[in-house]
């Protein structure tokens, strides 16, 4: 019999803004625990919150046994590996007095609007340790601040967003984004022509890349279900398109290296698309041996559930240019807030776009009036795909270009 061990803690300190005040501060400190026992194919499981006895959490485990509950494959073995990505932050009494110190500010220099929502400090400690010598730790701190904008005059529920995520506090940041964006807000701009115009994201919207994770699903690949299903190992994108599954300290979110089964990548990415060619969908164990496919570490699961196969963090990866550099002199439209678009079966996409700006690549230029995007998958990311940007322009964010069609609502 294998026993497996695996600890989630997570620490937070929360404040809620409202009419840009604290209104509230919240603390939570939680510990899960849930031991796996391994016998004979079969996976027993039983977890806890926090202190727990883990000899009474083993006998429950073994108990769970009896539930027949089918896990055929090898636990992971004989891997140590420890990641500590974390760096100084300010302490619970400095950053509300710092958040404090930032709203004063903005209520000065913008009185026309009013911020909202949370901005939080949230440390993270993964470990997962069993009897055959695997022993994985991983601990992570980020400053989490997702502020939503109301201009006072206008009748909606809120006209734009502040978006914040490093793992240090750095004020002028954090102010430089919101001072651009509402620089660009008060000042109403056309579209340079409607049409095909590149278009950026940025770089934690995964509004134009869900086809594609949806699409590379290895379930979905292996039961003949995805667009993909005949192209693996095929060129279909532009060769200077890399898709990647990514546990790299700078993808930050989501970054913890292995994943629920104890899986870990070299140099902690794998490719899924290489240089506009398919290579492999995402996998957990159960999928990568039913449909014999390649193992991704795809694997996610609550401490007192079976792990299963799910999405983790994908990347496109960035080029050696700039935003700036990869426009190459156009205008671009900067998307900050589109909700409500989708892909069809087909892989038609489009969207209507609630906020955008005007971007020269370097700054916003002005906002724009709302609009509707529309594409198509193998072009997005083919002909059309104009590349990642290097640098962090596009309000303290690497940027996706793709050439779109661009048309007012």
């Amino acid at each position: 019999m294998i026993k497996e061990k695996y600890i989630n803690r997570v620490k937070e300190i929360s404040l809620n803004v409202v009419q840009t005040e604290v209104e509230s501060v919240r603390k939570k400190d939680i510990l899960k625990t849930g031991l796996r026992v391994y016998d004979k194919g079969y996976i027993g499981i039983a977890g806890g919150l926090g202190r727990v006895d883990e000899e009474e959490l083993e006998r429950r485990a073994i108990d769970n046994l009896s539930l027949k509950v089918p896990y055929p494959y090898n636990p992971s073995k004989e891997l140590k590996k420890e990641v500590d990505y974390r760096e100084d932050v300010l302490s619970d009494e400095d950053f509300v007095n710092e958040i404090d110190e930032l709203l004063n500010i903005l209520k000065d220099e913008f009185p026309d609007f009013t911020f909202s929502n949370k901005i939080n400090i949230t440390e993270v400690e993964t470990r997962l340790v069993n009897s055959m010598g695997l022993d994985l730790g991983y601990k992570d701190r980020l400053v989490l601040g997702q502020l939503i904008i109301k201009e006072k005059a206008s009748a909606n529920v809120f006209d734009a967003l502040a978006l914040y995520i490093e793992r240090q506090y750095r004020r002028e940041l954090f102010l430089n984004i919101i001072r651009e964006t509402l620089e660009a807000y008060r000042n109403p701009v056309k579209l340079p022509k409607e049409g095909k115009l590149p278009v950026i994201f940025m770089n934690y919207d995964i509004t134009p890349v869900s086809k594609l994770i949806d699409e590379l699903n290895g379930y979905k690949v292996g039961t003949g279900a995805s667009l993909f299903k005949d192209f693996m190992g095929k060129m279909k994108f532009n060769e200077n398109f890399t898709f990647y599954q990514s546990a790299e300290r700078e993808d930050l979110l989501d970054a913890q290296f292995f994943d629920a089964e104890g899986v870990v990548n070299e140099g902690f990415k794998y490719a899924l698309i290489e240089n506009g060619r398919i290579v492999s969908p995402y996998t957990d164990k159960k999928t990568a041996h039913k449909f014999n496919l390649p193992l991704t570490g795809s694997a996610s699961g609550e401490y007192d559930k079976v792990p299963s196969l799910s999405p983790r963090n994908y990347k496109i990866e960035a080029s050696d240019k700039t935003l700036k550099e990869l426009l190459n002199g156009q205008l671009a439209v900067a998307v900050v807030i589109a909700s409500g678009g989708d892909f069809t079966a087909d892989g038609v996409f489009g969207t209507p776009v609630q906020l955008a700006f005007l971007s020269d690549g370097e700054r916003l230029i002005g906002r724009l009036p709302e609009l509707k995007l529309s594409g198509e998958l193998y072009s997005m990311f083919g002909e059309d795909f104009i590349g990642k940007s290097k640098d962090k322009s596009f309000l303290g964010q690497n940027a996706l270009a793709i050439n779109l069609d661009v048309k007012y609502l």
